[in-house]
């Protein structure tokens, strides 16, 4: 077993040690206590991982001969099978046991959270390996038969976009455009900073809050923030080299470099052609396009979305693009020439890339 999966035996040990208190309770309304080391009655292991496979075997642990080879099942062992029936009821979508209330299904928040979307658990009884299958779409649908929003782990990678010591966080801005709100302890917040004026990617691992449709609204608690390591995921999606790297590459070309009449580029003219396309890229939240050189001296930039094809020369002596949308398996063509030099053409040519690029 994995480190990082030893804390759902923890919450797995916990979710039904508040199962059979409230077990218990239930069927002994007369008290007002529980009996004296209830809870700690109740203890799991790590025994062993079956021969010729990966799979652990988790034992209960008791210094009480007698619970060897109990008679019945006890507190534990109910709320055991119960746990087990309330997760094969939610991944069936059926109404789950009315012994498990809300507080009960509040808590099953804290198992389950290092599950990736490919990963599962199963809860069977002892001595079989066929059982309740609970992973991530479970657990989720069952927190959310109790309240609107659910926790989970986060591991994110982005910019810091603005900062606020007074308020403890951070906006950070993801791969896929999103900004979000990331509450920090205080020990981060130099790092935060750092980033901002930087530019540096940052990894941010926490909990985070999700909706009923499994978007994350924000990161309630980073619990680490650091910088990212080299081959990380990029901060923008589409082309994995950043604008400034690409534009940079067309200045290292000669005269000459296609043909006798292919010029070299201008060095001022790529500075604005990259500081036009960074800020166009971050107002309306764009991918970075694929940047081109052509024979005749204009940058070519290439898009690919979910249902068209964009390409834009830019004309970089005129200050002017003229802008081409083809959408896919279709004879649809939109077109639209840019003079970057008046005001507004930057919007201009913004909104027709967001047009364009969105899913639709």
């Amino acid at each position: 077993m994995p480190l990082e999966a030893l804390p759902e035996l923890a919450a797995y040990r916990d979710l039904v040690v508040a199962v059979a208190k409230a077990l218990y309770q239930g069927a002994n309304r007369d008290r007002q206590r529980l009996p004296k080391g209830f809870e700690t009655a109740f203890r799991l292991v790590l025994d062993r991982v079956e021969p010729g496979s990966t799979v652990p075997v988790i034992s209960r642990l008791s210094e009480d001969p007698s619970l060897l080879f109990p008679a019945e099942p006890d507190w534990f062992d109910r709320a055991r099978d119960l746990v087990e029936r309330g997760i094969g009821a939610a991944s069936r979508g059926v109404a789950v046991p009315t012994e498990l209330s809300n507080e009960i299904l509040a808590r099953f928040g804290a198992f389950g959270r290092t599950l990736r979307d490919d990963e599962s658990i199963v809860v069977a009884q002892p001595g079989k390996r066929d059982g309740a299958v609970y992973d991530r779409a479970v657990r989720r649908g069952l927190v959310l038969r109790v309240q609107a929003t659910y926790e989970d782990d986060v591991d994110l990678l982005g910019e810091v976009r603005a900062a606020d010591k007074d308020a403890e966080g951070f906006v950070l801005r993801t791969a896929d455009g999103r900004k979000l709100d990331v509450h920090t302890p205080p020990l981060f917040f130099p790092l935060a900073l750092r980033s901002l004026g930087e530019s540096a990617l940052v990894r941010v691992r926490g909990s985070g809050t999700y909706n009923a449709e499994g978007e994350l609204v924000k990161v309630s608690m980073a619990t680490d923030v650091s910088l990212a390591e080299e081959g990380d995921e990029q901060t923008r999606p589409g082309c994995p080299t950043p604008v400034e790297s690409q534009v940079e590459s067309l200045a290292a070309l000669p005269r000459g470099w296609y043909d006798d009449s292919s010029p070299a580029y201008d060095g001022a003219a790529l500075r604005w052609l990259s500081d036009l396309l960074k800020g166009v890229l971050d107002g309306f939240q764009l991918p970075r396009p694929y940047i081109y050189p052509t024979p005749d001296g204009l940058a070519r930039a290439e898009w690919s979305g979910a249902n068209w094809e964009v390409v834009s020369s830019f004309d970089l002596q005129a200050r002017s693009a003229d802008v081409m949308a083809a959408r896919a398996n279709s004879q649809e063509l939109h077109e639209l020439t840019v003079p970057l030099s008046q005001p507004g053409g930057e919007s201009k040519l913004g909104r027709f890339l967001t047009e364009h690029l969105s899913a639709h």
